[in-house]
């Protein structure tokens, strides 16, 4: 994994005899500290520098010892957490994840940067830093782990790892960007990272999941497409457990007809509506789905270009709408084919 993310200026001992020497060095070096010199063993763990991986290895002899109480607050938070999601014990996990505490996020996200780089190493430990994902993601709304859970989905899926709860933790804090990053895997050299980023984004039209367009093409016309829709689109919520090929986000095309911001999750307009675009609304309400896709997509384009066409056009009949729309759209895609 790259490690753009976190730039580790200092190695704690610890780590150091971990990585130089190995795991069971680095154990019995430190259960020797505990038994003869345990105020060195407790400012050793306890260094600001020390990475998740090595607390984690360490737990056993940890709990073995009387250097509990000493612990950092980062760390007890660390072990505790840890321990309930080893245990399965759901009402331990989910005291240690209600939030909202400054020490305990400072801990998540020490956990989940520091033991990033060594996902993979067994499910156990995957587990621990998958529940850290989601806790900063749907507790914290942390959109600043958003991109090392990004990199791990996608080192995880060219494994055939699990990748279900990351990508879960992902999607719920829902961001333009998120889905911008994801497109930019289009890009990649490596078939597994394209493979993905298609299942992800196949709601977007350009994309498809057995699809053999450009990647790039693809990848160009994603981020249009995203930038023109990202106003009135809505996180589904759907996920594998519902269906294999589930859609993330879905366009209001209600919203789109009337050009106004959608709630993200309850799908519902943000904005108040007069009673002209309570009409327009309940006429396209009554249409059938083609007609509302094609009114939407009209709607968006002459917004764009022109935002008093665009209201004189709303205020015609609705099938003079829909004759006028076909003719731009033809246009349109004939245009943006050559």
């Amino acid at each position: 994994m790259s490690l753009y993310y976190k730039n580790f200026e200092k190695i704690e001992l610890l780590d150091e005899i971990r990585l130089n020497k190995g795991i069971d060095k680095m154990k019995a070096v430190f259960y020797g500290l505990v038994k003869n010199s345990p105020q060195r063993a407790i400012k050793l763990i306890n260094d600001e520098n020390l990475q998740f991986i090595s607390l984690f290895l360490l737990q056993q002899e940890i709990r073995n010892s009387d250097i509990f109480t000493n612990l950092s607050v980062r760390n007890k938070y660390a072990l505790e957490l840890t321990n309930g999601i080893l245990l399965k014990d759901s009402i331990s996990t989910q005291r240690f994840s209600s939030g909202y505490k400054l020490d305990d996020y400072s801990a998540l996200k020490w956990m989940l940067e520091t033991g990033c780089i060594d996902d993979g190493f067994n499910d156990q430990y995957d587990e621990v830093l998958d529940t850290a994902a989601i806790i900063l993601a749907k507790v914290y709304k942390d959109k600043n782990s958003l991109r090392i859970i990004e990199e791990m989905i996608f080192n995880r899926y060219r494994k055939g790892a699990f990748i279900y709860d990351l990508v879960w933790a992902f999607f719920e804090v829902s961001d333009s960007e998120n889905l911008n990053r994801i497109a930019k895997r289009l890009r990649s050299s490596n078939p597994k990272d394209v493979e993905l980023a298609r299942k992800f984004l196949n709601f977007i039209p350009c994309i498809g999941m057995n699809s053999k367009d450009d990647p790039v093409k693809q990848y160009q016309g994603s981020l249009k497409w995203i930038k023109q829709n990202w106003d009135f689109l809505y996180y589904t919520g759907e996920t594998n457990l519902q269906t294999s090929i589930p859609n993330r986000y879905a366009v209001s095309l209600e919203a789109k007809y009337i050009q106004k911001t959608v709630l993200n999750v309850s799908r519902e307009i943000s904005e108040s509506l007069s009673e002209d675009e309570r009409t327009y609304l309940n006429r396209f309400k009554m249409l059938d789905d083609a007609s509302k896709m094609c009114l939407s997509d009209c709607s968006s384009i002459l917004y764009r270009k022109s935002k008093y066409r665009w209201s004189k056009w709303l205020q015609n009949p609705i099938d003079k709408q829909i004759e006028f729309a076909k003719k731009l759209l033809g246009d349109y895609d004939d245009k943006n084919s050559r």
